[in-house]
């Protein structure tokens, strides 16, 4: 009688175990198809902008656009705003650096209007930003090591809790910069203008950095 109820006490932990495995492994699945899903809507999301301002440049000569109120700056602006607000970090830094070898953020032509576009989180070491007008642009908690922004506009960016290790802020406008929580050390902050001891004093590091005068930060 022991045996017969041992042997059926088997049995069942056998389809328990069994059952078990085939939740675990149809989750698995799941995920799976989740995951997969939002990488090809993230994709579709990002290939739509790639198109429609290549479009924009392209047709609408876009960076002879000089008027606030040109309707393919319009449509650029509030294209970039969407965009940006619905991609994955990743995703943002290739959008960024779409931008930037378009021209439509340099200094000279100003096209894009990056005002309270979000670039939180998003994932630009040694990204290439040099002489570009960033103005009001959300960069928060993105990781931004090694980057070159010389010569960028950064006034009332915000760039508080981002990682700017070695980054290269030569020349850089940054008058009401964000900077709360950023790690600066080994930055270059020489002839960087609109710094306060404020600004200074809220960050998490320094150490290293070049300061605007030239010295070094110990």
């Amino acid at each position: 009688m022991l045996l017969i109820l041992l042997v059926c006490a088997g049995f069942v932990l056998t389809i328990l175990l069994q059952a078990q495995n085939v939740q675990t492994m149809s989750q698995q699945t799941q995920n799976t198809q989740i995951h997969i899903a939002s990488e090809q809507q993230q994709e579709a999301v990002l290939q739509n902008y790639l198109n429609k301002l290549t479009d924009l440049l392209v047709h609408d000569q876009l960076l002879k656009m000089r008027n606030r109120a040109d309707p393919p700056k319009i449509a650029a602006d509030a294209l970039t705003l969407d965009t940006f607000s619905r991609v994955n970090p990743e995703r943002k830094a290739e959008l960024m650096r779409f931008i930037y070898h378009t021209k439509v953020i340099s200094n000279d032509s100003t096209i894009l209007d990056m005002q309270d576009v979000d670039v939180s989180k998003a994932t630009m070491g040694n990204i290439d930003l040099q002489d570009t007008n960033l103005l009001g642009a959300n960069i928060s908690g993105a990781d931004l090591h090694g980057a070159n922004m010389s010569d960028t506009l950064l006034t009332f960016t915000n760039l508080s809790q981002t990682n700017l290790t070695r980054a290269n802020f030569q020349g850089s406008d940054m008058h009401n910069t964000n900077l709360t929580g950023a790690d600066l050390a080994g930055a270059n902050l020489r002839d960087a203008t609109g710094l306060t001891q404020t600004q200074l004093s809220s960050v998490k590091s320094l150490a290293g950095a070049t300061m605007p005068d030239g010295s070094v930060h110990r």
